[in-house]
């Protein structure tokens, strides 16, 4: 039996609720954009905290990265005289991450929710894993540089996963919220 008129849903947009879509995943990527650079400022907060004497607001970012990072000072980049909050290779990761974040609408539509094959994913772990075994192995001496760079392929790879996923709940949300409004008219 066919669905009644009452629940058709249209295939296409109207011009205007397209517009409407792109513009809500576009603050939506920007507010995404804006979280991952605070995060990055957080990380180079620590060591300017403690720098200007700031000792509990230093420990308490030190100590909220700690959950995330081993913070091994002989692996961590410099600043201010004191180690980052994070270790190179987890520094890497956040940076790739936040430049995946802000080249993603270069390379993808924003209203899109797909997202790559996995196997991109894994390939862009290649370079990581190999750095940190031949290291592991004492076949190679990894370096700070080396941690950072191949830590931060794999970031901008796994962005290409992320963004689409942080749109698509945040479509999903709004679906839900439209329902529940229509639900109760």
């Amino acid at each position: 039996m066919p669905a009644s008129i009452a629940e058709y849903v249209p295939q296409f947009l109207s011009e205007s609720e397209a517009r409407a879509g792109r513009l809500r995943a576009l603050a939506a990527w920007a507010a995404l954009l804006t979280a991952v650079t605070l995060f990055l400022c957080l990380i180079a907060a620590a060591p300017w905290a403690r720098a200007e004497g700031h000792e509990t607001l230093a420990g308490v970012l030190y100590m909220s990265f700690g959950t995330v990072c081993h913070q091994m000072p002989e692996r961590s980049f410099y600043l201010f005289g004191f180690p980052l909050a994070v270790c190179a290779r987890c520094l890497g990761l956040y940076v790739g991450a936040a430049a995946g974040v802000l080249l993603y609408p270069a390379v993808r539509r924003l209203e899109r929710s797909d997202v790559p094959a996995r196997g991109w994913l894994l390939v862009a772990a290649v370079p990581t894993s190999f750095d940190f075994a031949l290291g592991l192995f004492g076949i190679w001496a990894n370096t700070h540089l080396s941690r950072f760079l191949t830590a931060s392929l794999l970031g901008a790879v796994a962005a290409f996963y992320i963004v689409p996923a942080v749109l698509d709940f945040g479509r999903r949300r709004r679906r839900r919220k439209h329902q529940q409004r229509e639900a109760l008219a």
